[in-house]
């Protein structure tokens, strides 16, 4: 599968009691689907999918895939400290209908052995995988060097999920290094999206709750309307600013869709911080400055 667009990493939603609400699931996909997205990416770091037994994963998985509508792809987190593991975990998604991986890395932080552990649960996988170069939560950086050897030893590695700021000056130096093909997605909330997308990137895979403005703007930058691309960019940048809070971020996207009617609860699994009601108004009063401006957002 061909991987494009706005991919929206979701989060994973639970009861008060910490079970997985399913209902939840199902409202989440008939919202992200209203708002033309291109695809979901499920159990990553905003996925709490290192809160889920294994048994909880399997049903989660199966349950995107039977509710995803047709055309819409379906990329599963899969991230493990050691190789045999991860192995397993890529292809128990692949058996349950997952489009693609998303790789993070074990927790060693050593070349050789982060090379081999892509190319074997790559190739265990048997369907595109994505790099997550996200060192700030895997506590793992890949220099460009590295991400090159990886993507030129794994057949099935075809994407990166660039998450180590600078973003531009990185997809620079990899359309230099890297063999022509490994595509990038930009992240980090969608703060560095229009830039990312100028440079060649092929979408955008990120927790972004109001997703159609990542979608508008994908869609102005694949039609060369640059000037009202960057007027939507910086008008909802703030926005994204807010709901990309380290700590917390999960738990204000999580505050969104319950406001928003998609979620049950707000509830994060231990361990894991809650959104302080004066920092969720603070973000309310953002979305509330662009719904003053014309922007037609939920509230």
């Amino acid at each position: 599968m061909h991987l494009k667009g706005i991919y929206p990493i979701v989060p994973t939603p639970f009861l008060d009691q910490g079970e997985i609400d399913y209902s939840s699931i199902e409202r989440l996909v008939e919202f992200m689907a209203q708002k033309k997205v291109h695809g979901l990416a499920i159990l990553g770091a905003l996925g709490e999918g290192h809160k889920l037994t294994d048994e909880e994963r399997t049903d989660v998985i199966a349950k995107y895939r039977a509710l995803l509508p047709k055309g819409m792809g379906l990329v599963v987190g899969v991230r493990a400290p050691a190789t045999d593991p991860a192995m397993k975990m890529a292809r128990n998604a692949r058996d349950l209908g997952a489009d693609a991986i998303l790789l993070g890395p074990h927790t060693v932080q050593k070349d050789d052995p982060l090379i081999e552990y892509y190319q074997r649960v790559s190739d265990a996988a048997q369907i595109p995988c994505i790099i997550h170069d996200y060192p700030a939560v895997t506590g793992i950086r890949m220099s460009v060097g590295l991400i090159s050897r990886i993507f030129e030893r794994s057949a099935n590695i075809g994407y990166i999920k660039l998450e180590d700021p600078p973003t531009g000056m990185k997809m620079q130096a990899l359309s230099k290094t890297a063999e022509p093909g490994l595509k990038v997605f930009g992240a980090l909330g969608g703060m560095y999206a229009l830039e990312e997308l100028e440079l060649g990137a092929v979408g955008v895979m990120t927790g972004f709750v109001y997703a159609e403005l990542l979608v508008q703007l994908f869609e102005m930058v694949q039609n060369q309307q640059w000037k009202p691309a960057a007027d939507l960019f910086y008008d909802f940048l703030p926005l994204n600013r807010w709901e990309f809070q380290p700590g917390i971020g999960v738990s204000l996207r999580k505050q969104v869709l319950k406001r928003l009617g998609v979620f049950s609860t707000a509830k994060v699994r231990h361990p894991g911080p809650d959104a302080d009601p004066t920092t969720l108004s603070q973000l309310f009063r953002i979305v509330e400055h662009l719904r003053a401006k014309g922007y037609p957002l939920a509230l």
